[in-house]
């Protein structure tokens, strides 16, 4: 594990230690009030705020929090509620850690956390106002605080690195030199970069503050800035980027492997595409998909029945989805559907189609040798029906019908 954070906080923690007892570890930990009863966390105070850490990826606990924006807690046998919020200021972050290992010590930090583990902050004192929002807001603090590692996430996973080179082929056989293109969702910028590269003018949306801040530094650093416009929102706020830029704006919509997913107003979306886009213009999109055969085949492999038929239901919840937030899967019939008033489809293919999904470690690792193969393969099948529709994810090109009603 990587401590590289906590060598350099070690200093100031011998500091605070000088100044202030260390807490005795007999210390009754936190007792957060969960849908499975009372559960006992770690945690550390400034002042009235209270901090847990998540430890390990499989707890469900910061989830729980997060959707419910308020919980009931017990501290010393003294109950408590508070609002939720996650920590994803550096700044913040790096001071809660500091105080994890002055209370708790540097060996039983390295043992249940790490410098990624999600913070999660409890304010007894904050007003708790309901919001119809509270998805988004989940959403939006979720890939907030994933944005910095996010590059990792992607070029780190071959199967992941395959969704984006196969979404950028397909994109690039779509696109002629001067186009404008509009990325709905588009994170660290993965496409992004490499279009701005091929000399696109992109304008990009995401509902990350933080993920749109990383790629402006990446295309500010490749001198690429001036192509390129961002603007913070969700894939169901289209209509204020229409009031802003005008209908016919775009000669291409993508929005590949996220985006479309996590958003549970989709149906507001195919109008205000179309509007944004040309007469001749082409939405393509990447979806996770409702049937997946190589997951159901890697689940049956090592018994875990239970699991085959998780994308079934909608949404499926964080835990099941495999996704840090719920997810909304589709397949390409109920996609397709959903944008058929405003789109013609024209080509569908799965990606990937023999591969296992990105969250299969052990089975990719096993295919390294022969990964190279494998993908030409996957790739030379992924438009063979049925496979194109039982894929992971797939890619669907869609035309404008725009264009046929002004022809």
């Amino acid at each position: 594990m990587n401590l590289s954070w906590i060598s350099v906080i070690s200093i100031k923690t011998i500091v605070r230690v000088i100044i202030l007892p260390l807490p005795q570890m007999s210390e009754k930990p936190l007792l957060l009030e969960t849908s499975g009863g009372m559960l006992p966390l770690s945690y550390v105070m400034d002042e009235d705020k209270v901090y847990l850490m998540e430890s390990g990826n499989s707890a469900r606990w910061p989830s729980f929090c997060l959707r419910r924006r308020q919980v009931d807690f017990e501290i010393d046998g003294v109950r408590k509620s508070g609002v939720v919020s996650l920590v994803v200021k550096e700044d913040e972050r790096r001071d809660v850690i500091e105080r994890f290992l002055l209370k708790y010590g540097s060996d039983y930090f390295s043992k249940f956390f790490s410098e990624g583990s999600r913070i999660i902050c409890i304010d007894p004192k904050a007003a708790f106002h309901p919001s119809d929002n509270s998805y988004y807001e989940w959403l939006e603090e979720e890939f907030d605080s994933v944005a910095d590692s996010y590059d990792t996430h992607i070029f780190g996973n071959r199967v992941n690195l395959l969704l984006r080179k196969r979404s950028l082929e397909t994109l690039r056989n779509y696109l002629k030199r001067g186009d404008c293109i509009l990325e709905i969702g588009c994170g660290t910028g993965a496409e992004t970069i490499e279009l701005l590269r091929d000399g696109y003018e992109i304008c990009a949306v995401d509902i990350s503050s933080r993920m749109l801040e990383n790629l402006r530094r990446k295309a500010q650093s490749e001198g690429l800035a001036e192509k390129l416009t961002l603007r913070k929102m969700r894939a169901s706020e289209l209509s204020f980027l229409r009031k802003e830029m005008g209908g016919d704006s775009f000669d291409l919509c993508y929005s590949t492997y996220g985006a479309l997913n996590c958003e549970p107003e989709l149906e507001k979306l195919p109008y205000e595409i179309s509007v944004l886009l040309k007469q001749n213009g082409y939405f393509v999109a990447g979806v996770y998909n409702r049937f997946c055969i190589s997951e159901i085949l890697c689940y049956s492999i090592s018994m875990k029945f239970n699991r085959l038929f998780w994308r079934l239901g909608n949404p499926i919840p964080e835990g099941r989805s495999r996704f840090c937030i719920d997810v909304y899967a589709f397949s390409f019939g109920e996609f397709s559907n959903l944008f058929e008033q405003h789109f013609e489809a024209l080509d569908v293919r799965g990606v990937p189609v023999l591969l296992p999904p990105s969250n299969f470690k052990l089975p990719i690792s096993l295919m390294e040798r022969r990964f190279g193969k494998l993908e030409n393969i996957d790739k030379a099948l992924s438009g063979v029906w049925p496979l194109n529709l039982l894929g992971d994810h797939f890619i669907v090109v869609m035309a404008n019908r725009k264009k046929r009603l002004r022809e």
